[in-house]
């Protein structure tokens, strides 16, 4: 049987943020696939496709193959959406993926407390490098906008709000990271449901019972509670339509252990933002180095930036009581372009050495 879960590995490792070989890998398999569902996902395409389509490369009758794929989408392992009329299908990768949908819905049950530990042994030991230590990095830092100084340009890849405005369906589910750690003894006390996800991504969750239908409104309000409560806003680093915005905290985000934990510099992209202090007009009350989920300010008679530690995410700036510190964009030769998402896809491919 492990032999099926095996050549399953194999296939997730195809793509490129894949699932490579280490202990654990097959223990998750075993929690999120049956057996039968394994042998039907050796078959299955990485990329979507009809019903129809799939139901004749495997010669199955698609009312049967229809209910097995449902069974699965719902179970977090196979993506399911509906596309001018059609049901599509694909296999879901690891992230974004079956490392999140069991999380997602929030709930704490038998199989995300088995998932838990197993998932937080395999990112120490080897998921983390396959994330987080790629020369095209996969998500980014947005910066807080009201933080933003008035005399800093910000590009509308840069704009919290700006990326809404293409965005047609919202949905929030539930933080994985979060619930891992609370899994596994090392939990936080910051809002668990506060993962934003848009369009065919967050129908499908809602659908499948791993998030609720929000408004544009309700998500805005979301990432407001968020800037209070101190969270970072992270998302796809390509230009264009996203796909989700995590809130993510200093202490449990994968992204941040990743950072500071891992030595993994290369786990997120910082934005093209760095805080600064007004020193005349800091109080040195050491709010903004409580609220630093990168440990990146210190407090003597003011407040000082470590300005390679920074990240650029501007949570410090809302609770500053004086506004005595502001983010301000880097100098032209420290910024770094957001590629389009042609290029950041193909970057990928290449990098996993799926295309020339």
């Amino acid at each position: 049987m492990d032999e099926i879960y095996r050549r399953l590995r194999e296939k997730l490792d195809q793509v490129p943020i894949g699932f490579p070989e280490g202990k654990g890998a097959i223990d998750i398999l075993k929690n999120l696939f049956t057996p039968e569902e394994a042998e039907l996902a050796l078959k299955l395409p990485m990329i979507t496709k009809s019903l129809e389509d799939i139901a004749a490369e495997l010669n199955e009758d698609p009312t049967t193959l229809r209910e097995k794929l449902e069974g699965m989408a719902s179970r977090g392992t196979v993506l399911a959406i509906e596309k001018e009329g059609k049901r599509l299908y694909r296999l879901l990768p690891s992230v974004v993926g079956f490392w999140e949908t069991p999380f997602w819905p929030g709930r704490r049950d038998g199989r995300t407390q088995k998932l838990a530990p197993l998932w937080r042994k395999y990112f120490e030991e080897k998921f983390a490098h396959e994330v987080g230590d790629r020369k095209q990095i996969i998500f980014r830092i947005i910066p807080v906008d009201i933080a933003i100084s008035p005399k800093s340009m910000i590009t509308p890849f840069e704009d919290v709000l700006e990326l809404l405005k293409p965005l047609n369906y919202f949905a929030v589910a539930h933080c994985p990271c979060r619930q891992i750690a609370a899994f596994t003894g090392d939990g936080c006390n910051h809002s668990l449901e506060v993962c934003l996800h848009f369009d065919s991504m967050g129908e499908y969750m809602v659908k499948h019972g791993m998030a609720r239908e929000i408004t544009r409104e309700e998500t805005i309000k979301i990432l407001r509670k968020a800037n209070e409560e101190g969270l970072v806003h992270m998302t796809d680093n390509h230009q264009g339509k996203i796909t989700t915005i995590c809130n993510c905290c200093g202490c449990c985000c994968i992204f941040f252990r990743m950072l500071k934990e891992m030595n993994l510099p290369r786990a997120v992209a910082k934005s093209n933002y760095v805080s600064r202090i007004d020193t005349e007009l800091c109080a040195a009350c050491g709010t903004c180095a409580e609220r630093c989920p990168m440990q990146a300010i210190k407090v003597d008679d003011f407040a000082v930036v470590n300005e390679e530690k920074c990240v650029g995410c501007g949570v410090c700036y809302p609770t500053c009581s004086q506004k005595a510190i502001i983010l301000v964009r880097k100098p032209e030769n420290r910024i770094v372009e957001i590629p389009d998402r042609k290029t950041y896809i193909n970057n990928l491919l290449k990098e996993k050495g799926l295309i020339p």
